[in-house]
């Protein structure tokens, strides 16, 4: 078994438990998030739609106000026209100024005369001068009639809110009216996303007019993400399903639709602006990003992506740690081992760890009893002090040749029994060597009969005959043993 198997087995459970977790998580997590986004855009349509209404309420309530003030109704008293003039102007700059000092400057305020024609706005006495707003706009008769109304105007191509309230003298008698408008902008669409905690973006009469997407990069957090407002435009009016279309038709809020921006997604409902006398081509956008809510959920499943990847390291950390302590002393047993059915019957089990001491020790003593030698001490198996004097089996050598006898009779080897057979091959042996002065300390019979019977085993095996005998040879100062094959 390889030695890190374990280890890469248990490191792909862990790889696959991630991948598995990290789906399951992830999937439930991004569902949870969309419907959070889908919830809070749904909110906030609603929400925006009663603070709307109680804003155009206000907003009516500040015009009449205003329109009730003596100076403001002492300027429909002037006769003469010229100074008629002039005083609503300046009249119309100290109301401005009044509003700025609120934090509430108004785009446009102008005094109506009692036609519904402009006797003068702020910033220019000259400009709008005589225009007949009473037959552009139905909310300048309300007005007129003694009613403080609001409604949505397209001025110099903006999107504006204005109220009108009558300015009535103090029999009864309405001499005009007073006219409020802020244009609905980008401005005023941060600050309602401030408050909503969504984006937003005002449309009327087919165009969408402002948002609060700011554009990055610019380093003017007031600054509007042209792009992303045009985009959104298109969707509303231009798409197949229209939405802004949709929501102007049917008089109320769309079902939640799906809005991709420059590559972010958006959950977005598109629906009336309430509180017009008159226009119904107003509306309001409110949308979420989907894809910023996903951040933390791609986040989220990082993390335990992480922690997987942090768990497969120490899996296999401890799988490397596992070969090192028990696997590879293992090998080095299996290799001696090895070495011994390979006719090594020399070799000593040395010390191969902690864990495995008493099994080298076993094996030695194993092998000495069953070889008839000394059981060797640990400091013989540390050292082997002597190794030269002592004789060794790899001194026998084995000469395989083609399993031929030589000339010698196969049928009388075949015949003699093993009793006789091996008692005699090693007092030859022994003999020889003492006469060639070769080292014959240590051999023993036990130690002689395990090496030939090794060698005969693999030579009985690679010939496949019946029996292998062995012959003892002399050569000069070498001893060797002939193999003989018998069928």
């Amino acid at each position: 078994m390889h030695r890190m198997k374990i280890g890469l087995i248990a490191a792909g459970i862990l790889l696959a438990f991630t991948a598995g977790m990290y789906l399951s998580v992830t999937s439930d997590l991004k569902a949870s998030a969309s419907r959070t986004v889908h919830d809070k855009v749904s909110r906030a349509q609603r929400l925006y739609h009663q603070i709307s209404r109680v804003k155009g309420l206000d907003f009516a309530h500040m015009v009449a106000e205003r329109a009730r003030k003596p100076a403001v109704v002492a300027v429909a008293e002037i006769p003469e026209e010229i100074g008629r003039r002039e005083a609503a102007y300046q009249e119309c700059e100290v109301l401005n100024a009044a509003l700025q000092k609120e934090s509430r400057k108004a785009d446009i305020l102008a005094i109506l005369d009692s036609t519904g024609k402009v006797l003068a706005r702020d910033l220019n006495p000259n400009a709008m001068h005589g225009e007949d707003l009473r037959a552009k706009f139905p909310a300048v008769e309300r007005a007129l009639k003694g009613e403080a109304v609001k409604d949505v105007w397209t001025l110099s191509n903006r999107m504006t809110q204005v109220a009108l309230a009558p300015i009535t003298k103090p029999d009864g008698t309405i001499v005009g009216a007073l006219l409020i408008g802020y244009v609905l902008s980008s401005k005023q669409a941060l600050e309602e996303r401030d408050l909503l905690g969504v984006d937003i973006g005002y449309f009327h009469g087919g165009k969408l007019h402002g948002s609060s997407f700011v554009a990055e990069g610019t380093g003017d957090s007031a600054k509007e993400d042209v792009n992303k407002t045009q985009l959104l435009g298109a969707l509303l009016f231009q798409s197949p399903e229209k939405y802004g279309d949709a929501a102007l038709q049917k008089g109320a809020p769309t079902e939640i639709f799906t809005a991709n921006l420059e590559g972010q997604e958006y959950a977005a409902v598109a629906a009336p602006l309430p509180g017009n006398l008159d226009d119904k081509t107003s509306g309001v956008v409110v949308l979420a990003s989907i894809s910023d809510g996903l951040e933390s959920v791609d986040a989220a499943g990082m993390r335990l992506l992480a922690f997987g990847l942090v768990a497969i390291v120490i899996a296999l950390g401890v799988g490397s740690t596992t070969a090192k302590r028990f696997i590879k002393p293992l090998d080095k047993i299996e290799l001696g081992v090895a070495e011994i059915i390979n006719g090594n019957i020399d070799y000593t089990f040395k010390p191969v760890g902690p864990d495995f001491e008493g099994l080298s020790n076993g094996l030695n003593v194993m092998l000495a009893r069953l070889l008839g030698r000394d059981e060797p001490s640990e400091d013989a198996v540390e050292e082997e002090e002597g190794e030269g004097k002592k004789w060794k089996s790899e001194q026998m050598n084995i000469e395989e040749g083609d399993g031929s006898s030589g000339g010698a009779s196969t049928a009388a080897m075949a015949q003699e029994g093993e009793a006789a057979y091996y008692p005699r091959l090693f007092n030859e042996y022994v003999t020889a060597l003492r006469n060639l002065g070769k080292p014959a300390q240590g051999v023993s019979v036990p130690a002689f009969m395990a090496k030939l019977r090794l060698c005969e085993a693999g030579l009985k095996q690679k010939w496949s005959c019946r029996m292998v005998r062995f012959q003892m040879v002399t050569s000069g100062d070498q001893v060797a043993f002939r193999a003989v094959k018998i069928q």
